[in-house]
């Protein structure tokens, strides 16, 4: 039996949503490239740089889901933080919202809680069948550290009433944005000669091809991994 027979993942159908690190930045490649391609799967990326998850923006998650085809993949990944996370937004109870209690509960997705918990409910019942996993992105200099905390615990909440898996590398997987020689060596701004993401010397935020090949595919292909074989 070959290696390639053996891979779980081989043949599956993979859909991206969320924000430019789900995307790839100004490359437009991202792990999910990277893995869809190690394992030789379909796989199609619906994410778009800038997305929040709160409809009060028009560039947003849930659009994203309510734009994308019917068919259903095989696994879905997705990331609902990074621009979402301002002060306004996590001190302002009339923005952050509430995790509601049941399950048919009447969602806002104005607020962030009620974004996120759309988010999921509209991947579940669109994609009835398919296999989630929330990314947890990296800790980013780019966004206030108290606030990122604040968002990225509540994000996990929501993931565990609605029984998601997780791929944190927010708290796990040793990439942290505000090391210097990380922001230089693993993060990128603009593209380089190619256009590609080999560049470096970035501010932490976005991951070039070697943070996404070193903390981010290995984390992400294990997860997947796991929920095709469970």
């Amino acid at each position: 039996m070959t290696e390639k027979s053996n891979n779980p993942l081989n043949g599956k159908v993979l859909y991206a949503f969320g924000t430019s690190i789900v995307n790839g930045h100004m490359a437009n490649t991202s792990f999910v490239d990277d893995i869809g391609q190690a394992n030789q799967m379909t796989y199609r990326k619906f994410c778009v740089n800038g997305a929040t998850a709160r409809t009060t923006d028009p560039n947003n998650i849930v659009i994203q889901i309510e734009n994308a085809p019917t068919k259903v993949p095989d696994l879905i990944v997705f990331d609902a933080v990074a621009n979402d996370a301002y002060a306004q937004v996590v001190d302002d109870p009339q923005v952050m919202g509430q995790i509601t209690y049941g399950y048919d509960d009447a969602l806002d997705s104005k607020t962030y809680c009620g974004a996120v918990e759309t988010i999921y409910r509209l991947l579940e019942t669109k994609y009835q069948g398919a296999k989630l996993l929330y990314i947890a992105t990296h800790k980013t200099p780019a966004r206030d550290l108290r606030v990122q905390n604040v968002m990225q615990a509540t994000a996990l909440k929501i993931m565990r009433k609605w029984s998601i898996m997780v791929a944190d590398l927010y708290t796990a997987g040793n990439f942290n944005g505000f090391l210097k020689s990380y922001q230089h060596d693993y993060s990128y701004d603009t593209v380089d000669q190619n256009g590609s993401n080999h560049a470096v010397g970035g501010t932490g935020t976005h991951p070039n091809a070697a943070g996404y090949r070193l903390f981010y595919d290995p984390i992400i292909t294990q997860k997947l991994k796991t929920l095709v074989t469970a």
